[in-house]
């Protein structure tokens, strides 16, 4: 799927986090986290783990940059471009 956009699908398991989302269908991953980002902030809460907006656990992922090589778990995109 080269060249397509990132995508994010909710894991169903994971539902009442986030209750406003459709379950199993594939969104533009930046809608998603601008939506969470939303209800964070009226909320009053904070950003997920090393300030990351989607939790992979939460989410299923597809799409992105062409021949971008894949990130660890915990390494963020603006991770691997300053570590070469």
């Amino acid at each position: 799927m080269a060249g397509a956009p990132r995508e994010a699908r909710l894991i169903p398991d994971y539902i009442e986090l986030y209750p406003e989302l459709p379950v199993g269908v594939w969104l533009p991953a930046a809608e998603v986290a601008e939506h969470i980002v939303a209800v964070v902030r009226k909320e009053g809460g904070r950003l997920g783990l090393h300030g990351r907006v989607m939790a992979d656990e939460h989410f299923e992922f597809r799409g992105g940059e062409p021949g971008a090589a894949p990130r660890g778990r915990n390494e963020r995109r603006e991770d691997s471009a300053t570590a070469g």
